[in-house]
């Protein structure tokens, strides 16, 4: 392959190839990432509707803490089960909101060790959306110029509390 071809406008995921350069001679090229630069947008799509979906079924009571956060983290039922030490078919059962309903601290604390939130995480939603600050993978400091209240209300889900962050502008 020649150096033109492999060429990727993706700054912020560089890779290291070998082609063929523009004098003839064969060695290394820095470059963006073929697949960072041309479908990763669309996987934060695909997991943002994922995410929001997950959301409005955990208000709505349809499914259980366990399972929101066991599909976030991208596990299935054995996969979490064996990670926890607890068996499939109780996983299976605290998946479901009656099934959740019956668990013990004990065991939502080793779910919560595993899925590395806090045990109160279980019961509630914490929702920071409006600041993109608190986003997986921000890097930047929060900027200490703006002052923030927090609320909580119930939701569909009587397990459930969402608790709200919003940032306020001095």
């Amino acid at each position: 392959m020649k150096e033109k071809e492999i060429e990727v406008d993706c700054p912020y995921q560089q890779v290291i190839l070998y082609a063929e350069k523009d004098d003839g001679t064969f060695g290394p090229v820095q470059t963006g990432s073929y697949m960072a630069g041309n479908h990763i947008s669309e996987h934060f799509r695909i997991a943002d509707n994922v995410s929001k979906d997950l959301i409005a079924k955990l208000r709505k009571g349809q499914i259980s803490p366990v399972y929101f956060y066991m599909t976030l983290e991208g596990l299935n039922i054995s996969e979490l089960a064996g990670r926890t030490g607890i068996p499939a078919f109780r996983v299976k059962r605290h998946t479901t909101p009656a099934g959740f309903r019956k668990i013990r601290i004990s065991t939502l604390k080793r779910y919560a060790d595993v899925l590395n939130i806090p045990v109160a995480n279980m019961f509630q939603l914490i929702n920071t959306v409006e600041d993109r600050n608190w986003d997986i993978g921000y890097q930047g400091d929060i900027d200490s110029s703006k002052t923030g209240t927090i609320s909580q209300s119930v939701t569909g889900n009587p397990l459930l509390v969402e608790t709200k962050v919003i940032t306020n502008h001095k």
